[in-house]
């Protein structure tokens, strides 16, 4: 506390020293007595006093695609409550001897997790929770990192989208392509912190992958603004369909900025008779050309939104409806033939990962030409599926996977199977479907894996 400051808070407190000199009676015991006091008081103000010094700054965020709303209870005192997606409240002082702590639903007494975060006194941490229903965790991030040079930006990432999988994580500049990019974070693991990269301030392009697959993109966005000396926490989370992610940008000790996924992931299956031709553009992305059917294409990335459709069916245009695609959503256009006549149907597909990493999940897609009636499924002889009109799917169940396995899929009133297929391999983790395509009779089978 510098000098002048106390000289002059004393001469307003107590006059001047030849004043206090001459004060010989019992007033001067209760002017030192206040004159200590005020010198404390002092002391605390210019040295901050008002932060708790054996406390430790925290704030909790939640990153969970199971949960719309958190609540992190600590020492038995709900700390933080009905905390949204992407939100982070306020620092609150924790004490770091006292920290047992548990995340729950709001006002829930059941914890979905507990935990003991090592807090350090006077040291700024986030918990970050996240994860699916009934399968959430959480990280702790310490946000103490010394700033970089000026002209310069530090930049980790964790991974909170256990539905992904492992990522490769690449900032570049906006117009360079991904070809013999090097990955700013490569493998990134579900609930792993990265190490801090330094790179120059200002706009960049992030862009996530499956790890070790540059053609299988996960999130693009050209509007990341890194600024000079920022230290940001890169947090991904699943999106919608369970492939694509978003990401939460986390300043240290600052802002939480969100930059969700722009596309949706859309494929075409060409389920027409006699080997008819599709070409599909969806959001005017080509997604088929002049494909003979049956085919199943592969998933591509659409500009979510309202998105136009052109289809033409052996050179001839066919009728569709524009279709609204939800960010990081996933659909099938199928294109068939119902009671003689071509038509296009939107499938809506369900790519989260089965439950249980032990299992499997399979559904069934009815693309049978002719009129065929409901479709059923199953496998090894359980059922899977049933009911399954022309132009719809199944929900997708989960199943257990395995290697020689028996699918079979039969219509209302026909004999026979209109399509079966032995020794089939489903692999723990993955998602299937089994579209039957042409037709009528004999109906093609493809077994396709989805994710």
């Amino acid at each position: 506390m510098p000098h002048s400051s106390f000289g002059a808070f004393g001469r307003r407190f107590f006059g001047a020293s030849s004043h206090l000199d001459s004060d010989r009676d019992g007033g001067m015991t209760t002017r030192r007595w206040w004159l200590a006091a005020a010198l404390a008081a002092l002391a605390l103000a210019g040295c901050g006093g008002g932060e708790d010094r054996t406390k430790a700054p925290l704030r909790f965020v939640n990153a969970s695609s199971g949960y719309a709303a958190l609540d992190l209870v600590i020492d038995d005192v709900r700390r933080f409550s009905s905390v949204g997606y992407g939100q982070g409240p306020a620092y609150v002082e924790i004490d770091p001897s006292r920290t047992a702590a548990r995340v729950s639903t709001p006002g829930s007494a059941t914890a979905l997790v507990s935990l003991t975060p090592a807090l350090v006194k006077q040291r700024h941490s986030t918990l970050l929770a996240y994860g699916r229903t009934g399968a959430l965790a959480t990280v702790l991030l310490e946000e103490e990192q010394t700033a970089p040079d000026s002209g310069k930006a530090l930049v980790r990432v964790v991974n909170a989208a256990p539905e992904a999988g492992a990522l490769d994580v690449y900032l570049t500049a906006v117009a360079d392509p991904l070809t013999g990019a090097v990955a700013t974070q490569a493998a990134a693991a579900v609930g792993a912190v990265g190490a801090f990269s330094t790179l120059d301030a200002g706009t960049w392009r992030l862009r996530v992958t499956r790890a070790g697959d540059r053609n299988d993109l996960r999130l693009d966005r050209s509007d990341i603004v890194l600024d000079s000396r920022a230290v940001t926490t890169l947090v991904l989370t699943p999106a919608s369909g369970g492939v694509l992610v978003n990401a939460l940008w986390l300043a240290q000790q600052g802002a939480i900025t969100a930059k969700p996924v722009q596309h949706a992931r859309v494929r075409v299956a060409a389920g027409l008779p006699a080997a008819g031709t599709v070409s599909a553009s969806v959001g005017g992305v080509a997604l088929l050309a002049a494909v003979g059917s049956p085919a199943v294409g592969a998933y591509q990335l659409v500009p979510a939104g309202d998105q136009p459709v052109a289809l033409t069916v052996n050179a001839a245009a066919l009728p569709a409806p524009n279709r609204v695609l939800n960010p990081g959503s996933e659909h099938t256009l199928l294109v068939h033939d119902l009671g003689g006549s071509a038509t296009a149907s939107w499938i809506d597909d369900d790519n989260q990962p089965p439950l249980s990493s032990a299992r499997a999940k399979l559904r069934l897609v009815h693309g049978m030409a002719g009129g065929t009636g409901a479709l059923s499924m199953t496998l090894d002889r359980l059922p899977v599926a049933g009911g399954v009109l022309a132009g719809t799917a199944s929900a997708a169940v989960d199943v257990d996977p395995g290697t020689s396995l028996a699918l079979s899929v039969n219509a209302a009133g026909v004999g026979a199977p209109v399509f079966e297929a032995m020794d089939q391999t489903l692999a723990a983790g993955s998602v299937y479907s089994v579209f039957v395509l042409g037709g009528p009779l004999p109906a093609i089978g493809v077994l396709r894996r989805d994710r």
